[in-house]
């Protein structure tokens, strides 16, 4: 019950997440440079939300990570159908990968202190 719980508390931050986030910083108005900056804030939010899921779960971090990332990665791709930049791509390499490592690093401290 504790890992579908998990899991769908992590699928839902993750959306919100990725609409209000990512698709966003994608989406709106502005410089190169505050594109660049709101992104990576992004970047920052999704390896510390997984470092705080890894440290919740620690047996299935990786899940967690998954469950996290994969809407944020399932918008972008959906938004690069219409419009695309291959950039968008890193993006979304980048918003797996930080999670994931957020969700390993938050595994290792969990198990580290017990």
């Amino acid at each position: 019950m504790k890992l579908k719980l998990g899991l769908v508390t992590a699928g839902l931050v993750g959306a919100l997440v990725g609409f209000f986030g990512v698709l966003v910083s994608v989406f709106a108005d502005g410089g190169e440079l505050e594109r660049l900056i709101t992104s990576g804030i992004i970047l920052l939010i999704y390896a510390a939300l997984g470092g705080l899921w890894g440290f919740i779960m620690p047996g299935i971090w990786w899940h967690g990570a998954l469950a996290l990332s994969l809407p944020a990665v399932l918008l972008l791709a959906l938004y690069m159908w219409g419009e695309f930049n291959p950039y968008y791509i890193v993006y979304m390499v980048l918003i797996l990968t930080l999670a994931g490592l957020g969700a390993y690093g938050g595994n290792a401290l969990r198990t580290r202190r017990q």
